[in-house]
């Protein structure tokens, strides 16, 4: 791979397809050179406001193709993007906002202007890229930094299993905050290929967002298989130039098989975002049978399976998967004893990130993922942290204790104290996201302990279920 980021890939499109489509929305098309004018205005406006190389610019705009020349604009003017989602409580943007340490909050775009070629002024690979924001086990997000060099390095590899070129389009469906938003964003324009940006609107009409995808072409979506599952019913058989990406959670045989009648390829993907996206891939097919595999290693990555004793487990046994390789990430930021703890200096195998997920590697070769080392859960698409629901409940002054579970798919949260279900709610929503509200909370009052004065979390569930 040749030296650069992806913002000097994106450049080297510019220059040579200036009038090609390069972003569409549900309002407006922008070439390739409209798309660099318009990140051009963005830079100079963040240069004029006093941002500097190195500084955290938080990005909170409407979905839109402008959104994508803001995120090129913040790293022309060698600044660090912070995505933050707009649906979030006021709260936890704030929280978010002072833990990456953002210097400015680009919430409106500016007037396009400027030349049409894409300068690539300060990108640096060695800098920090990104800032995503991913569920703690300390009860508060954390804040992933990511280099130019990893992103640059995941787009790479994934464009060496896609094969992307100037016919394909991608849909770019995923909230911005969400670190799969980038590869669906930048991977079609460093090949010519076009990024559909789907609106707010769309996104809540299977039906419309559906309609709107197939109408424009597109030939690459990302998705989660919940994602997959509301889309199914709505998705047109046959359509061999659809390759189908799942990943974020568990993928079935039953899902590989419907969608592979609706499109020509479908893929399975695993990756933490502490490891710049994803890191393992494989196409899977109808032959597949459960558990459906994650595939192997993209390229440049090494995914070890370490027992609890730091050694290298023996083929077909479970352990921790551990990914090294160019795409781990910085750390997190303004917590330095958390990202000693998960990125971690392996005395043979080098720097290695912790993902607390469990693996076994199959016969074949392929890996198969076993579930959480921690209490952290996939829910309808979402990752999420049990501990931190807790952790928030528990700030409310008449919550005692407090325990979260998931138990058939549905989230619950049980507490301690003289607090109502009406107002921890209202205390949960406002400082949480939606994805993270309980479905059903139960005030007890008092839950029931271990001799060691624990929570007794199987007590619990079975007085719950009782």
């Amino acid at each position: 791979m040749s030296p650069g980021t992806v913002l000097h890939d994106v450049a080297a499109q510019v220059a040579r397809t200036p009038d090609a489509p390069a972003v569409l929305d549900p309002g407006q098309s922008l070439t390739y050179a409209e798309l660099a004018a318009r990140a051009n205005a963005v830079a100079a406006h963040l240069r004029a406001r006093g941002v500097r190389p190195g500084d955290p610019v938080a990005v909170a705009l409407p979905r839109s193709a402008g959104y994508v020349a803001a995120i090129l604009g913040v790293w022309q003017a060698g600044a660090v993007y912070v995505p933050l989602d707009r649906t979030l409580p006021p709260e936890r943007l704030r929280y978010q906002q002072r833990q990456a340490g953002t210097t400015l909050l680009l919430d409106t775009l500016p007037a396009p202007g400027g030349t049409a070629r894409l300068a690539t002024g300060d990108a640096d690979q060695g800098q920090c890229a990104y800032v995503m924001f991913t569920s703690g086990s300390t009860g508060r997000p954390k804040a992933v930094q990511v280099s130019h060099a990893s992103l640059r390095h995941c787009v790479t590899a994934v464009s060496a299993l896609l094969a992307p070129g100037p016919h394909d389009r991608y849909a770019a469906n995923q909230t911005f905050a969400f670190d799969i938003s980038l590869l669906e964003i930048l991977l079609p324009l460093t090949c010519g290929g076009v990024t559909l940006v789907t609106s707010e609107t769309l996104q809540t009409d299977a039906a419309k967002l559906t309609a709107w995808l197939e109408r424009h072409g597109v030939t690459v979506v990302h998705a989660t298989p919940t994602a997959w599952r509301w889309l199914l019913p709505h998705l047109t058989k046959g359509r061999t130039e659809l390759q189908v990406v799942c990943g974020g959670e568990p993928l079935t045989a039953r899902l590989v098989s419907d969608l592979a009648a609706r499109a020509g390829r479908v893929w399975n993907f695993y990756g933490p975002t502490e490891v710049t996206v994803w890191c393992t891939a494989g196409q899977v097919t109808p032959a597949d049978q459960d558990p459906v595999p994650i595939g192997s290693p993209l390229p440049g990555y090494r995914v070890e399976l370490l027992g609890p004793d730091g050694r290298t487990v023996p083929p077909g046994a479970e352990g921790e998967i551990h990914v090294g390789g160019p795409g781990v990430a910085i750390g997190y930021g303004g917590a330095p004893e958390l990202t000693a703890e998960r990125f971690i200096d392996h005395p043979e195998l080098g720097r290695l990130y912790r993902t607390g997920d469990i693996g076994r590697l199959r016969p074949d070769g392929l890996l198969h993922f076993a579930g959480r080392r921690d209490r952290q859960v996939q829910l309808n698409g979402y990752r999420i942290e049990l501990g931190e629901i807790e952790c928030v409940a528990q700030e409310h002054p008449e919550v005692e204790l407090a325990a979260a579970h998931v138990a058939d798919d549905t989230l619950l949260l049980f507490v301690q104290g003289a607090v109502t279900t009406r107002t921890l709610r209202r205390h949960l929503a406002a400082h949480l996201p939606v994805s993270m509200i309980p479905s059903r909370i139960e005030v007890r009052r008092e839950l029931p302990l271990t001799p060691t004065k624990k929570i007794d979390r199987v007590a619990l569930l079975a007085s719950a279920n009782g």
